[in-house]
């Protein structure tokens, strides 16, 4: 228990000591170093490698899932400041309203991301990246989990940051 506990104080600090304490001059720069961006594109690139080879439009009709443009649940607590693209890998931050037009403009099943909040396991940091079948039926969204992406990061004294350690995908 005290371990753990240490554990989290420790990669708080180190969370915290990373952060630079005055203004940077390009909020671009902030916002590609951020972990929720590393784990966003980092997934996509495992997802793309893993699975881009797949047609999955046969899934009730659906959109095949294109991993290099992809739309992601907006969430303004992690997505707010997350850029839209780093190199080949486009996406777009969705809200509740933008997902219901997209369901309705396209009238089928699409794949969508959701960036859940990072959770600190040991020493180490954690970001879970889901995949989720989205549909628009009777004035609801409906989500239909597929697929996900662990990515796992731990702190590098040597860079003086937290670094990407694993991508773990998995499915259903």
């Amino acid at each position: 228990m005290y371990a753990t506990k240490r554990a989290a104080v420790l990669a708080l600090i180190a969370v915290l000591l990373c952060s630079p304490a005055s203004p940077q001059e390009s909020g671009r720069h902030a916002k590609e170093d951020s972990l929720y961006s590393v784990a966003l594109f980092a997934s996509l690139a495992e997802m793309d490698r893993a699975w881009g080879h797949i047609d999955d439009s046969y899934v009730a009709r659906g959109i095949r899932t294109d991993y290099h443009h992809m739309p992601v649940e907006a969430d303004y607590d992690i997505t707010e400041a997350l850029p839209s693209q780093v190199g080949d890998y486009h996406v777009e931050y969705l809200d509740y309203q933008g997902q219901v037009d997209r369901c309705k403009k396209l009238r089928k099943q699409f794949a969508i991301l959701k960036i859940h909040p990072m959770q600190n396991e040991g020493a180490s940091l954690k970001i879970l990246i889901s995949v989720y079948y989205l549909t628009y039926e009777k004035h609801r969204l409906f989500f239909e989990l597929s697929d996900w992406s662990d990515v796992e990061f731990r702190y590098d004294p040597d860079k003086q940051k937290f670094v990407v350690s694993a991508v773990k995908l998995g499915g259903i």
